[in-house]
């Protein structure tokens, strides 16, 4: 062979990005005819096998680098809580010659573990790991304070917690999970359902937490009344077959009308009393509560309905050119 494998290796980019000279190109097409070795190469080079290996090898060298850098985190992570325990440990023993806060330092510390170290953790569905993680850190940080304080509120604030987040994360939980059949294409109704029946406990909890003697029937009265209302909009917005302008009309209307008249509804839940603030209403007098709180009712009733039919307008107007 004319030239040494090495030249020709040198060459063969070039050759395969046509950017080398017709010299060059017929004495690597000389070579290739010979040579087994680089026609391999060349081979290879066609397959993309060169970048393909580069691009998995830069992978490989950000996953290393990124393990390696989550790794002294949790490392000097780890020192510092244990810095910390074993310092309120000492401190907890000298001062109380028994352990007692030191069990909410630790609980506190896990709660905070479950928002930053979990996430480094875990490999997939981090939201979900961090999110099981955080609410379990929380309720033995909530059962710890409950029994150093010797209270019994454990269950309400339980109870709270957990229909606070699943008002907030269930959706992001249900979208992820892998369901099947009517729960798949239910999401919605799914979620609705597990909202409803923790929103029930919170209720419930807070009777017997309270120990209140008139407080299951107006409790539950205005509770299930705020819990119609939320699945009328969910039914509204989910399965109501119009246009996105008629069901936000609809929707916008209804809240305007539930928030001007809560207060009566209320009121005719408790003492039985009926009346409609917003017959009281006068915009040209705001001296005392009463015609303030009507004032309001009548502005975000009137809003509501503004706002509600030119969105209800829109979507028949839609409605009329689809049908053209």
């Amino acid at each position: 062979m004319k030239y040494s494998c090495d030249v020709i290796k040198d060459l063969l980019p070039l050759y395969y990005d046509k950017a080398c000279s017709e010299q060059s190109k017929k004495i690597v097409e000389e070579h290739l005819e010979e040579c087994a070795s680089c026609r391999s190469l060349m081979k290879k080079l066609q397959d993309n096998t060169y970048e393909n290996c580069l691009h998995d090898e830069k992978e490989d060298i950000i996953k290393n680098y990124t393990r390696s850098i989550k790794k002294k985190a949790l490392f000097a992570g780890f020192i510092v809580v244990a810095v910390t325990l074993l310092t309120c440990f000492i401190a907890n023993l000298a001062t109380g010659n028994t352990l007692d806060w030191f069990f909410i330092v630790l609980t506190s510390l896990l709660v905070l573990a479950a928002i930053t170290a979990v996430p480094m953790m875990a490999e997939k569905k981090k939201g979900l790991w961090t999110l099981g993680s955080f609410a379990a850190s929380l309720f033995l940080l909530l059962l710890t304070c409950c029994l150093y304080s010797g209270g019994n509120w454990l269950l309400v604030a339980t109870t709270a917690v957990l229909f606070g987040l699943s008002v907030v994360f269930l959706p992001f939980v249900i979208g992820q999970a892998p369901l099947k059949g009517f729960a798949k294409r239910n999401k919605g109704l799914l979620v609705m359902a597990v909202d409803t029946i923790l929103f029930y406990l919170l209720i419930v909890s807070c009777g017997f937490y309270s120990k209140a003697a008139g407080y299951w029937r107006p409790a539950l009265l205005i509770s299930t009344v705020g819990a119609l209302i939320a699945w009328a909009l969910f039914a509204a917005i989910r399965y109501l077959k119009a246009n996105g302008f008629i069901r936000a009309g609809i929707c916008v209307i209804a809240v305007g009308a539930v928030t001007a008249f809560a207060n009566d509804i209320i009121s005719l839940i408790l003492d039985g009393t009926y009346h409609l603030s917003v017959f009281q209403a006068n915009l040209t007098l705001w001296s005392t509560n009463a015609l303030i709180n009507a004032n309001v009712c009548l502005i975000v009733l009137l809003s509501s309905f503004v706002i509600g039919g030119l969105l209800l307008l829109a979507g028949f107007l839609r409605n009329g050119k689809s049908a053209r």
